[in-house]
Parts: C-alpha cells; structure tokens; sequence
C-alpha cells in the first residue's frame, strides 16, 4: 500500500454507552426447571428475569443508544477490535454536534427514567408475582449511576512516536511493525467502505428483480431507503474514502449519479422502470468487480 498520512486526514472515536440491563439470574426458577426436567447438570437452564417487564421507559433509553451506535457505525471505519473507530477530520464538526445532541437527549431519558424509577419498582410488585424480590433493585442513588455517556477523540499513532528506551535496533523494529499494523487496519477500513457499497448494490439488484413464476409476476416492495439510504451511502462513502481510491469513488459517483434520476414512485409502479435501473446496478457491479 502506498504510504501516506493517515494522521493528517482522520482520528480516531470511541462511544461508550452504559444502561442498566433489568435482568437478574432467578436461582431458584433455575432449580425448579432443571428439577422438573430432571436434568444431569444443575446449570442446564438459567432463568433470568426482567425486573421491569412490560415496561417501556428503560427501553426507551435502550433503543436511543442503539441509534447513537448506527450512526457512529454508518458514519466511520473500523479500526480496532476493542471497538475504536476511524473518523474523517472532514466530517469531525458535524459529527461531534450531532453527538453533543445525542448525549444532551440520553441524559434527558435516564434523568426520566430516574425521576419514576421508584414508582415503576412499586408496579412490579404485581407483575412479577412470587419472582419479586425488593432487594433485587438498586436504589434511586444508586440507578443514576448505572448509565453512562463516553465520547473520547484521540489521535492516530503515528509509526515513529516511541518514547521508550529500547535501543536503535529495537526502536526501528517496533517502527516497522506499527507501519504494517496501520497499513493492515487502513486497508481493512476501505474493505468495510467498498462492502457497505457492494452490500447496497446487491441490495438494489434483489429488490429491483422482476420475474415470472407459474405465471405470475413476482417482485418485491420497494421502500424509499432503496434510492434515499443509497443517496446518503454514497455521501458518507465521499468522505469515508480516506485513501482517496479511485475504483471506489468512481462506482459511489456513478451510483450517486444513477439515484438522483430515481423516482421511488416510478419504481413501485411500473416494471420497466425497474429493469432499466437494474440494468444500471448490474453494469456498476459488472465495471468495478463488486
């Protein structure tokens, strides 16, 4: 790979999120079904419980956290296993106010949830029956500290930023194995940009399909995520392209260009219409080997 700096042009983000799972392990729900099915091992079945079932204000939070994590996912590369992600420097600004929103709205539903906490463990009483234990629920001090909201920017290590002393020898292998380890997770992050592309294309050619089957005509639903979510994919992708590869932004230009003359409506009803599309997809896919 060619070298260039990946440090000038990126960093790196971490998001972290913490939420209270309400569920806790029922030991003796577990023993009864292992005694009642008469099983070798007493760990063969574990039960755990949800110590608020039926309600929605914990899930609330939950399903906004999930949201937060499409969007860093959708909106950088991956770059380690421990969950690290690349950012484009181009897209930092909006990508930290939307974030800087998204926490303010996360600390609004936790301080919420908080406030009826109390109330809510009062109304289990009932819906867990025999399984309600007090003593399982933290206390309102305590449940406030059960969420958290991490958002951290660092900057990507550059191959000579070593401050140990380990001798020339030993500096300059450690040198060339931080350059191979950014040039493997480099190529690994594009590899995640040119399949999300590859993945939306196969997405577009199965949708668009239109066959006969016993005599019928068979085709599927078209929803407006085909040609909008193909639109901001090929957004992102411009910025996403940290190395500037060329086969990669031809094919995001030409799909970009193929969608703006895509009208959902037309899709849903007429055939041809699909067709010509699909036509179009399968010559992107064909010309830049996805």
């Amino acid at each position: 790979m060619t070298r260039f700096n990946i440090d000038t042009c990126a960093m790196l983000v971490e998001f972290n999120a913490g939420v209270w799972t309400a569920r806790k392990l029922d030991k003796s729900a577990s023993e009864e079904i292992v005694a009642d099915k008469r099983a070798g091992s007493k760990d063969a079945a574990r039960v755990n419980k949800h110590l608020l079932a039926g309600r929605h204000e914990l899930e609330t939070i939950q399903k906004h956290v999930g949201a937060i994590r499409t969007y860093v996912y959708e909106n950088t590369l991956p770059w380690s296993d421990s969950g690290i992600r690349l950012l484009p420097t181009s897209k930092f600004m909006d990508f930290n106010d939307r974030m800087a929103k998204e926490e303010e709205r996360f600390a609004e539903l936790v301080n919420s949830f908080v406030q009826v906490y109390p109330s809510l463990i009062t109304a289990q009483a009932m819906a867990l029956g025999d399984m309600f234990d007090r003593n399982e629920y933290p206390s309102a001090n305590e449940m406030a500290h059960k969420f958290s909201f991490r958002l951290n920017y660092m900057p990507v290590p550059q191959a000579g930023d070593f401050r140990v002393d380990v001798g020339n020898e030993a500096q300059e292998e450690l040198r060339n194995k931080l350059a191979k380890l950014a040039d493997e997770r480099i190529e690994s992050a594009m590899k995640d940009a040119r399949e999300r592309l590859k993945s939306h294309l196969e997405r577009m050619m199965e949708r668009l399909k239109v066959e006969e089957i016993n005599g019928k005509v068979s085709k599927s639903r078209i929803h407006d995520s085909l040609v909008e979510g193909g639109l901001e994919l090929c957004d992102v992708l411009k910025a996403l392209n940290l190395t500037g590869d060329p086969v990669l932004e031809k094919a995001r230009a030409t799909l970009e260009s193929v969608l703006r003359t895509v009208d959902v409506d037309d899709l849903r009803k007429h055939d041809s219409a699909r067709v010509e599309v699909r036509t179009q997809v399968a010559e992107i896919m064909d010309k830049f080997k996805f």
